[in-house]
């Protein structure tokens, strides 16, 4: 059962992760009508598709104008005055010029500006104690080490659902790796939601705090996978507490 869930949840993520990849970018084809750049440099080498091993279908030279058609991530599909189309780096058009002269505006996000990042966010789904949980959360990097987070969890038992609120505090000891290792530590609440009203339970809320450690892996662009192991205490009025254990996995987003 453990192996068919982490299988879900990959198709998941890695279905999500092409529809993200396209939909991200400066430019897109709903907004570039009549939008032109003119090259500067000696010379752009123009792609039959969007990566290096296309092979090049022509050179367009310095002063030629170039209509921009659409993005897909690190490539731009264009067309010459003489009517070719082919797909440039994002790279080359940044050395471009837009119609006022002025160098063009084109941001490019990369693993340099993972590094750097301020802000994150992100969709995870795993176990908390052997039932599935979905995760969202929210992060801000106070310093290139720590960073700060709130989270939200759905919990579907078997026997009953839980909503969890977190605050984690992050520590990431190497950010300028590509894999790159994090501890956290944190506190929270969770509510349970007996499906069975039959034996209400004594307690319906409880705080919580817990410790763990996992990996951010730079993708590409402005996208990251989280991976993280967590285990929980449960603070409860009876005599002895109550543990958990979670595990997550998930695709994050960069600013």
């Amino acid at each position: 059962m453990i192996g068919l869930h982490i299988v879900r949840i990959l198709v998941v993520i890695f279905g999500l992760l092409p529809a993200s990849l396209m939909a991200g970018g400066f430019w897109n084809s709903g907004d570039t009508t009549d939008l032109r750049v003119r090259i500067v440099e000696p010379y752009i080498e123009v792609r039959t598709g969007p990566a290096p091993g296309y092979p090049v279908v022509h050179a367009s030279e310095k002063g030629e104008w170039l209509t921009i058609l659409k993005r897909r991530t690190r490539w731009i599909q264009v067309r010459d005055d003489r009517g070719r189309e082919g797909w440039v780096s994002v790279a080359a058009i940044a050395k471009t010029e837009d119609p006022t002269g002025a160098t063009v505006d084109l941001k490019v996000r990369n693993f340099d500006e993972f590094a750097r990042r301020d802000f994150e966010a992100g969709l995870l789904m795993g176990e908390f104690d052997g039932a599935p949980v979905t995760s969202v959360y929210g992060g801000y990097s106070m310093t290139r080490n720590l960073a700060a987070e709130l989270w939200a969890s759905h919990v579907l038992g078997s026997a009953s659902e839980i909503r969890m609120v977190n605050a984690n505090l992050v520590h990431q000891p190497f950010p300028e790796w590509r894999f790159s290792p994090f501890f956290t530590l944190g506190i929270g609440h969770l509510w349970v939601d007996p499906k069975v009203t039959l034996a209400q339970p004594e307690e319906r809320d409880n705080s919580v705090g817990h410790a763990g450690l996992g990996i951010r892996a730079y993708i590409t662009d402005r996208y990251f996978i989280r991976a993280e192991l967590k285990e929980y205490k449960i603070f409860t009025t009876r005599k002895t507490n109550e543990e958990a254990t979670e595990w997550k996995i998930g695709l994050s987003i960069f600013f």
